[in-house]
């Protein structure tokens, strides 16, 4: 079984930059995890070219080794996943131990990586966007965007392929704010856009009224591994628990167990926590001329 770790892929953002040595870290861990992480760099050529499509890393003439090695080597030699033996091969550093010297703890949350997102670099960074992005939370593509150093249009694109492929499931969240007749909600979402140049769905017909909504970050839900052998998967969270600095209320005010969140539902409407959250900072924080 393949897995990764979101706390791990916190410390590859922040201590290589980007998750390039990882995904090796994480292939020579599953290949050579028989010998205590113990590899010399032709053996990792031999599985890049066997199991992942690295068709210049053959052993016959004309191969493509001594590039990849002046490539690789001293990145991995230089990486916080590996040490450097005496006789100059390559050992993976323990997850356990890089917890503990990076994170301060051994807590993580585990998913299983199918082998095929293993081939590809983008694969695998959508993979990693959708692990660091699942649970019970309001997750700002910006946010995301400048933890991976990268545009928010690359991370939109990540989302919406794990959405497709089913790994990790995407909420789209709404705020239901006034209500009206349509005529005068429609009103109201052109002066929004006139004005502030916020755009707004269209309304929401809810108990004989028309809704004005407006647009909330999305949720991001998906199995993690748990358990002492890590072969149980369960969701990212167990309840959702009401926080007293929380922007949003769910609007019947009904807390949801682990089985709705896996419901086929793909949105979710809220309401202003008003002693925290006002239809005012949301124009503010949105506008953009305020």
């Amino acid at each position: 079984m393949v897995r990764i770790g979101r706390n791990t892929v916190k410390i590859a953002l922040r201590q290589d930059g980007s998750l390039d040595c990882y995904r090796m870290y994480v292939i020579a861990r599953y290949h050579f995890s028989g010998r205590s992480g113990l590899f010399s760099f032709d053996e990792l050529c031999d599985v890049l070219h066997q199991h992942y499509g690295y068709r210049s890393l053959h052993k016959r003439p004309g191969n493509n080794r001594k590039d990849f090695y002046r490539k690789w080597y001293p990145a991995l030699s230089g990486s916080v996943f590996f040490r450097q033996a005496p006789d100059g091969r390559l050992v993976t550093i323990s997850e356990r131990k890089l917890l503990v010297k990076y994170s301060g703890n051994t807590k993580s949350g585990w998913f299983q990586v199918p082998p095929q997102y293993l081939m590809s670099k983008g694969e695998f960074f959508d993979f990693c966007v959708g692990i660091m992005v699942a649970g019970n939370k309001f997750r700002c593509n910006n946010n995301i965007a400048r933890q991976f150093n990268c545009t928010k249009r690359r991370i939109q694109t990540a989302t919406s392929r794990n959405n497709k492929s089913g790994i990790v499931r995407k909420q789209y969240n709404y705020i239901n704010d006034i209500s009206g007749t349509y005529k005068e909600i429609e009103r109201f979402r052109a002066a929004l856009f006139n004005d502030h140049k916020i755009s707004s769905p269209r309304p929401f017909r809810r108990d004989s009224k028309w809704v004005l909504r407006l647009n909330a970050p999305n949720s991001y839900h998906c199995f993690v591994l748990s358990g002492v052998k890590g072969d149980r998967a369960q969701p990212t969270e167990q309840k959702v628990r009401k926080k007293e600095k929380c922007w949003f209320e769910p609007i019947n005010g009904k807390k949801h167990t682990q089985l709705d969140l896996f419901k086929p539902e793909i949105h979710k409407n809220w309401i202003f926590n008003t002693s925290e959250y006002t239809m005012g900072d949301y124009i503010c924080a949105h506008s953009t001329i305020l």
